[in-house]
This record gives structure tokens, C-alpha cells and sequence, in this order.
């Protein structure tokens, strides 16, 4: 069970001319995303509305419903930005000295480390248009899905874009999209992406999402 934690702290944000704007953010209710696990089994939840991280040690000791012991719940994991989910897709890195959050409203990925001790969390890239799912390969690149961006790219190790897959490519009689539509989740498996296309119409009728009537799963080769 996630708790109900309250609003998520104001957020302060500089600006060039050494002003501030402070975002102040609702207390909505409890709405678990994503998860991972660490090497120990312990489980690692996202909280898109009330702007949190979330843990369960040992998921599966527990006799009926988990309580989630609470690790962050910080400013940038919220936001007031579209789609307005805050902290969503989770990875950890290879040997789990950062933990990396999509936060989709802000269009950013953001990295948490030194877990459990002081939590120091930080801006790891910018611009990523619906941050959603997370993923690392072999090669410790981070795959994002754009969901806004009907795309799946990938980071290196400072947070710059080095790949960009995938686009819209229309709508098939059969009522599946072409392409990427949406993608929101993403596994490795072997050499290859599988990309789930959400297409969902959020904003009403007037999105290509609106006339898909099969939903798919994109697969696509990762390049070297």
C-alpha cells in the first residue's frame, strides 16, 4: 500500500536575472507508476502525483498488502507540466550507485544517489519530450521513451542524447500505428528494443491516438 503523503515540498526555480519562481504543488492522491528492483529484491516505486520514491524490502514476505516505507518525496519529482505525471519510469545503473527517474510533466530524467543515506537528487538531462520508461544496456546507455516525442532515445554517461529511434509513421486500416505512438515502457531483450505504444488520447479527439483501435508493441534493433 503507497501512503498518502501529503503535497510534494515547493519547488524553487533560478532565473537568469537572479529571480525566483516557487512552484507550489497540490496534495493529490497516492498514484504508484513504476518499479524496480535492486539486487537485493528490495522494490523501488515512483509516485507521479505526490512526487515520491517508495520502498518495499521484501515484496515478497508480505502477508496481504505491502506497506511502502517512504525514501524521497522531493519538489522534482512532481510537476505541473503535460502529461502531468511527475516521477514515473525507474533504472538503476549496472552497479546500483544511482538510481535514474523519468519525470514526465518536466521532460527530464533526474538521478538519485546515495540511496538511503543523504538521497541527493539532481537534474541528469533536459528536453526529453514525455520522459516515461527507463532502461540500461549492456553498453550503460540509458533508453528513455519519449512518449511526447513518438521516440525512444538514448543517454551516455553525462545525459546527452546519442541515439534517436523510432517515429510516427500514420495510422494502418487495421487501426495499429505505424511505428511509435505513445511509447511508454521499454524492455531489452538480446539486441533488441520492445516498445509498448500507449496511445492514449489525453487531450480529447484531436490526437492521431484517437484513431487507434489495436494496440501493439513496437520491436526494433538496437545499433551498436
Amino acid at each position: 500500500m503507497i501512503p498518502n503523503i501529503g503535497a510534494p515540498p515547493a519547488r524553487i526555480v533560478p532565473n537568469p536575472d537572479g529571480s525566483q519562481d516557487i512552484i507550489d504543488f497540490g496534495d493529490n492522491a497516492a498514484v504508484p507508476n513504476a518499479i524496480v528492483f535492486d539486487a537485493s529484491g528490495r522494490m523501488l516505486i515512483s509516485d507521479s502525483f505526490q512526487g515520491a520514491i517508495f520502498s518495499v524490502a521484501d515484496p515478497t514476505a508480505c502477508n496481504g498488502a505491502c506497506v511502502a516505507d517512504l525514501v524521497v518525496h522531493d519538489g522534482l519529482l512532481a510537476t505541473a507540466g503535460f502529461p502531468p505525471f511527475g516521477a514515473n519510469g525507474l533504472a538503476f545503473n549496472a552497479d546500483e550507485s544511482a538510481l535514474y527517474i523519468a519525470n514526465t510533466g518536466d521532460d527530464r530524467v533526474l538521478r538519485l544517489v546515495n540511496l538511503d543515506t543523504t538521497n541527493d537528487l539532481s537534474v541528469f538531462a533536459e528536453s526529453i519530450n514525455g520522459a516515461d520508461g527507463l532502461t540500461f544496456d549492456t553498453k550503460g546507455r540509458l533508453w528513455v521513451a519519449a512518449n511526447q516525442a513518438d521516440e525512444v532515445v538514448a543517454l551516455n554517461n553525462t545525459g546527452r542524447v546519442i541515439v534517436k529511434l523510432g517515429d510516427f509513421l500514420g495510422i494502418r486500416h487495421d487501426g495499429s500505428a505505424q511505428g511509435l505512438i505513445f511509447p511508454a515502457s521499454l524492455v531489452i531483450v538480446g539486441k533488441e528494443l520492445f516498445v509498448t505504444n500507449l496511445a492514449l488520447p489525453l487531450t480529447g479527439g484531436d490526437e492521431p491516438e484517437a484513431d487507434v483501435t489495436r494496440y501493439t508493441i513496437s520491436r526494433m534493433k538496437i545499433p551498436e
